[in-house]
């Protein structure tokens, strides 16, 4: 493939500068391909012990849907290091970050955690979480589920980024598989696929699709790395 000129995020909301990029001649545009609202699930929060959180979307409208003052004694559980970002941005404190940020790692490190069996547990989910995670954890404890947040593709095909496609060198970057379908229903990918992770690769690979690249941590930080790795890599080739 052609060296990079332009790189498409098509996520909800870009929050890194991707300035390293920059710097390298990379164009970075940012064309959502979801959009995300409330959910009206109203909770009340201190019926519970924990509260799991899977994305800040969750904690965000968790939030929207909080129909009491919480409990001081709540303990938030969340996974990666964004979604704990946004639990202390919204001044409460998490309890256990799990590292990773894939449910079934998630499940397992809660299960470590020899919560009482007694205890309530809900988990904060959207519209288009699989079951899995909340199908393990109820293997343990009492778990609800409450869906606060739903995800819709944008439906709005735009001139420019078929034009970027079709005229320059340009990779697009899909942070999860609702990214991957919106764009595809609507525009032309051949090898200039940027994964966020495994479990958006695998589904970019089961509709038929390979990703140039998958990202080493599931972050903008890591997919900018990677994408600066392979450029270098390429560079260094074409050089030698």
């Amino acid at each position: 493939m052609d060296r990079a000129k332009n790189i498409i995020i098509t996520g909800e909301e870009v929050d890194f500068n991707f300035e390293e990029l920059k710097s390298m001649g990379v164009s970075v545009f940012h064309y959502p391909m979801i959009s995300i609202s409330k959910i009206d699930n109203q909770i009340e929060s201190n019926d519970y012990e924990y509260i799991i959180f899977t994305s800040k979307n969750g904690v965000r409208y968790f939030l929207k849907n909080l129909n009491s003052k919480i409990n001081s004694n709540l303990k938030f559980i969340c996974i990666g290091n964004k979604t704990a970002q946004s639990l202390i941005e919204n001044k409460l404190t998490p309890y256990f970050i799990v590292k990773r940020n894939y449910s079934r790692f998630m499940c397992e490190e809660i299960k470590g955690l020899n919560i009482d069996k007694k205890a309530k547990i809900l988990l904060v989910q959207g519209n288009l979480a699989k079951k899995d995670l909340h199908e393990c954890l109820s293997k343990y404890n009492y778990t609800e589920q409450k869906i606060v947040y739903r995800t819709d593709a944008i439906q709005i095909k735009q001139n420019e980024i078929i034009k970027k496609l079709d005229d320059e060198p340009t990779y697009v970057v899909f942070t999860s598989p609702s990214t991957f379908d919106s764009f595809i229903d609507k525009y032309e990918l051949k090898d200039n696929i940027i994964s966020i992770g495994e479990t958006t690769s695998k589904h970019i690979i089961s509709k038929g699709y390979n990703p140039l690249i998958t990202a080493k941590m599931q972050s903008y930080e890591g997919i900018s790395n990677s994408i600066i790795d392979f450029l270098n890599k390429n560079l260094n080739y074409e050089l030698s």
